[in-house]
């Protein structure tokens, strides 16, 4: 049985999946493991999945078919995320050969993908044993290696170059870290070798430990020979599986949904927690669970109320606009004109003065510093109204298809679809940008689900567009 850790603000929700799903839960929390009935099992684990640091994403890391599982079963409960994939293995050694060099800066072939290695000393042509320090999981990102390779177990990892001990951040307890460095000590001795102790370490006991230092010396030592025999490039062992899907607000739905089947969870709950305000979240839960309300469906309202109370006192908010890359762009922030409830959902105007000049995407009319944008913000559509104004006139709007906007005071986050709908004064409309969405969708970056739900809230635009359309005369249209 495939065994996972799971940490972060996504612990009880992805971990009541991962049970449903047959996969062993170990070193989970006191909480969830209160929540899912089970009893705290030790062991170490195959696979983890947390939160990044960027907290709408979520990392998997393991072993790599065990790892792979648990991220595939993920993606089908989830459904609506952005997911990224590293072609090669965190940790993966390699035998490589430098074929350019600028500076200390090298270029290593690993046997059809390179990747740069700094500082290095070896000359074009020269054979190099790495690992994989920062595998490519975004487009942007490169394929970074070092000389430190790992070779990686389940309490433990041996490094390659850097003779020192090293702990997981979750081994804090002073006599565990003395007993694990006295193994150390005695294993490793003038070996020249580091080792990092891993969180399961700290529940094993010092046998078990001991036997995998000496059958990953092992393999440390067969590794190096057959780098030695290495006449090409060649991988030399597995590392770890790594992947992020990124959380939009659909999937957090649906994580609420899971976790309200084991705890008292508010509506958008982890939408909430994403953007910083989990002691409100906290607090409104342990309202509801003193309260005789069920399990927290239908608090949408009255968190909508709240936010947008705060809205208004705020006054001004930012936009924070994710693309399917993970880049995350952070929009001229705006005035809120208005803001209300309607039908548990938050609605909101922002205005927006442009303060420099240009063209406006797809509508290829001149920006000018003081133009205004009337921005229709609506947690229960799947756009973002741009509507753009000189001096009285408008001069067209621009609905960027976007999964439903999360909205806490000051603040307006959404997922970018890609593909937009652009409406002229003249009565044209037009979509841009679809084949953006098509090449993402290829490239696996935009799951099926997310694909066509974009399709499907541009057909809603396109049958009805001067719905979307906001006239600051009047109230919004519907």
């Amino acid at each position: 049985m495939v065994s996972v850790r799971v940490r972060g603000i996504y612990a009880t929700a992805i971990s009541k999946i991962l049970l449903e799903s047959g996969f062993k839960l170990v070193e989970a929390s006191e909480k969830v493991r209160e929540r899912l009935g089970i009893d705290l099992d030790a062991a170490p684990c195959d696979v983890t999945v947390k939160d990044c640091e960027n907290v709408d994403e979520l990392l998997v890391v393991g072993f790599p078919g065990e790892a792979g599982l648990v991220y595939k079963v993920l993606l089908d409960s989830l459904k609506y995320v952005f997911r990224w994939e590293s072609p090669v293995e965190l940790h993966a050694v390699y035998v490589g050969r430098v074929t350019s060099k600028q500076g200390e800066l090298c270029v290593v072939d690993i046997g059809g993908t390179h990747g740069s290695l700094y500082p290095c000393k070896e000359e074009v042509g020269s054979k190099v044993v790495v690992g994989v320090k920062k595998p490519p999981l975004k487009p942007q990102e490169r394929l970074t290696l070092t000389r430190n390779f790992r070779i990686v177990g389940k309490y433990i990892a041996l490094v390659h170059g850097e003779p020192r001990i090293s702990f997981s951040e979750h081994i804090r307890d002073s006599s565990v870290r003395a007993r694990l460095s006295v193994i150390a000590a005695s294993k490793l001795a003038g070996s020249g070798l580091g080792i990092h102790f891993r969180s399961s370490s700290k529940y094993a006991d010092s046998r078990s430990i001991a036997s995998e230092v000496d059958v990953l010396l092992e393999e440390y030592r067969n590794l190096l020979k057959r780098a030695e025999e290495a006449r090409e490039p060649a991988k030399l062992r597995d590392g770890e599986f790594i992947a992020i899907l990124g959380l939009t607000s659909l999937a957090k739905q649906l994580l609420d949904g899971y976790r309200r089947q084991v705890t008292y969870t508010i509506d958008m709950h982890h939408s909430l927690k994403s953007m910083g305000l989990s002691d409100l979240v906290d607090f409104a839960e342990h309202l509801l669970m003193h309260s005789s309300g069920g399990r927290g469906e239908g608090t949408g309202a009255g968190v909508a109320t709240y936010i947008v109370k705060s809205l208004l006192e705020t006054g001004t908010v930012e936009f924070l606009h994710v693309r399917p890359t993970g880049e995350v762009i952070r929009l001229q922030p705006g005035r809120v004109v208005n803001a209300r409830v309607e039908s548990n959902k938050l609605v909101m105007v922002v205005e927006r003065t442009i303060k420099s000049g240009g063209t406006y995407d797809g509508l290829n009319v001149e920006r000018r510093p003081g133009d205004v944008d009337y921005v229709v913000v609506d947690t229960g559509k799947p756009v973002l109204s741009h509507n753009y104004h000189r001096a009285g006139s408008w001069l067209g709007s621009y609905i960027n298809i976007n999964t439903p906007p999360e909205v806490a005071p000051g603040v307006v986050k959404y997922h970018d679809l890609l593909i937009d709908v652009v409406i002229h004064p003249s009565g044209e409309t037009r979509l841009v940008d679809v084949e953006e969405l098509e090449r993402l969708r290829e490239q696996g970056a935009v799951t099926d689900a997310l694909y066509l739900y974009a399709k499907r809230a541009v057909e809603d635009v396109l049958a009805n567009p001067y719905g979307y359309v906001y006239n600051p005369s009047r109230n919004l249209e519907k």
